[in-house]
């Protein structure tokens, strides 16, 4: 069933079977069978997430990301401890990770120039020389939630301001929250849903 999901493409990088594993769900057969089985909803609702958002992003960044999280059964959601609202489980959400390498790849280079002129322009500051990559896509996502139909860009967990560990991104056909949020232990709880100044000055 996996390969077939794998083959079953939902735009031209991304597969239904990445949105849909779970490595904590390849552990339990009951959990596996129901994140390989998905209700048609919940496929209709992956592949608007894909197409309006997660491959317009690939496609800007030319650079591969890997899904670390995307639909999650309630059985799933509650085995992670997720949020009985949260939009994974609507297939409307996915964790996104992009490897370092984004930061010396030749490739990449005029768009992270792009980024951090962005980043000076508006906060008066150049970014550090610690942001990891993710942080470059969530800045990245914050600078155009106009463009993009995302619900929510989230700066996650990580090592600190500017590291965060994988950048959350949903989009929905229900709600245009445009919304940017932050979770880690690091974030005072005034700064859970800043503004977009605020959001890039995590990096600087």
């Amino acid at each position: 069933m996996a390969q077939e999901l794998a083959k079953r493409m939902l735009s031209a990088n991304f597969s239904l079977y990445e949105l849909v594993r779970s490595e904590i769900a390849e552990r339990q057969p009951f959990l596996q069978d129901q994140q390989l089985h998905p209700p048609q909803e919940i496929i209709d609702n992956l592949t608007y997430l894909v197409k309006t958002t997660l491959q317009p992003i690939r496609d800007r960044f030319q650079y591969s990301m890997r899904i670390t999280s995307g639909y999650r059964s309630e059985d799933l959601n509650r085995a992670v401890g997720g949020s009985l609202e949260s939009q994974h489980g609507a297939g409307e959400a996915a964790d996104v990770v992009i490897s370092d390498g984004f930061l010396q790849d030749e490739r990449t280079a005029a768009l992270r120039n792009s980024i951090q002129e962005s980043v000076l322009s508006i906060t008066g500051k150049p970014l550090r020389n610690d942001v990891n990559a993710n942080f470059y896509l969530f800045a990245f996502l914050c600078l155009n939630l106009d463009e993009l139909d995302v619900d929510d860009v989230g700066h996650e967990y990580g090592a600190g301001f500017g590291m965060p560990a994988w950048v959350h991104i949903s989009a929905s056909k229900k709600q245009n929250k445009r919304q940017i949020c932050v979770a880690g232990r690091y974030a005072p709880r005034e700064l859970r849903h800043p503004d977009l100044a605020t959001a890039l000055a995590f990096g600087v």
